[in-house]
């Protein structure tokens, strides 16, 4: 399927361009993508490289189909009301992850204080409402808009949520990560994500939801500490990975299917 070679061909670039960064600063080749051991402006470099295989594939994409990039877009996010679904979508899951901080922070398995000066701290924060934009925006566009959109094509709804459910889980773990107990934590909420662009057919739904979770949880982390286990709330990068969180993905994909999914 052509979504699927061009997220190989993508994964094949980012290899090439560490290996690159790698060699001219005279670190050895690697065969995981890592950012271990590099220096700040090498990660800034790799981050450069993923940025623009991640562009490279949302634009190839619709040209390889013969389909002019804006017009296939648009037709992705309409300007019309079904964009409010987005503002919606954002509502609820800061909604959802707000009760889940409050329950643990009540039941003593998350303790909140301020962990930086004020300089950084001032410097984290701004840089929120952008990473939680930029992030949903361009992870929606690449896993919903390309590869659930290809997969559609070809496939009935259910097996095509479950392949991308899967590849995009995965993706996340591409790159050394400290823990990979989190991925059922991704596969639910891929699950709830591709399920959505599903029942609306449209990415402002999902790019919400994906930006609600994660403008909380960069909002949150210079301040929160976990205290309570892992299984039960996650992790500071990822609290959806905790038993607590998959239910609540769980509770709130039911609850976007009883509203659109009719």
């Amino acid at each position: 399927m052509l979504a699927i070679g061009l997220l190989v061909a993508a994964g094949a670039l980012m290899w090439v361009g560490q290996s690159a960064i790698l060699l001219l600063t005279a670190q050895p080749v690697r065969l995981r993508l890592s950012s271990e051991g590099m220096s700040k402006g090498m990660r800034q470099a790799s981050r450069v490289v993923t940025n623009l295989s991640i562009a490279g594939v949302v634009v190839a994409y619709p040209l390889a189909r013969g389909q002019d990039v804006l017009a296939y877009y648009a037709r992705l996010l309409p300007l019309d009301h079904r964009a409010s679904a987005c503002l919606k979508g954002f509502s609820i899951a800061v909604f959802y992850l707000a009760l889940m901080y409050l329950a643990w922070l009540a039941t003593d398995n998350v303790r909140f204080r301020v962990r930086h000066g004020a300089g950084r701290l001032a410097r984290r924060l701004a840089a929120v409402p952008l990473s939680a934009a930029f992030g949903a925006l361009a992870e929606e566009l690449l896993f919903r808009g390309v590869l659930l959109a290809d997969l559609l094509e070809s496939l009935e709804p259910v097996p095509a949520v479950m392949i991308a459910t899967v590849l995009f889980a995965a993706a996340h773990y591409v790159r050394r990560v400290k823990r990979y107990w989190t991925l059922a934590g991704h596969l639910a909420m891929s699950g709830l994500l591709c399920a959505t662009f599903v029942w609306t057919r449209t990415l402002w739904l999902p790019i919400g939801l994906h930006a609600g979770g994660i403008f909380l949880t960069l909002g949150t982390r210079p301040f929160v500490r976990y205290i309570g286990p892992g299984w039960l709330v996650g992790a500071s990068i990822f609290p959806y990975a905790g038993a607590v969180g998959i239910l609540a993905l769980a509770l709130l994909t039911i609850a976007m299917g009883m509203s659109y999914g009719g």
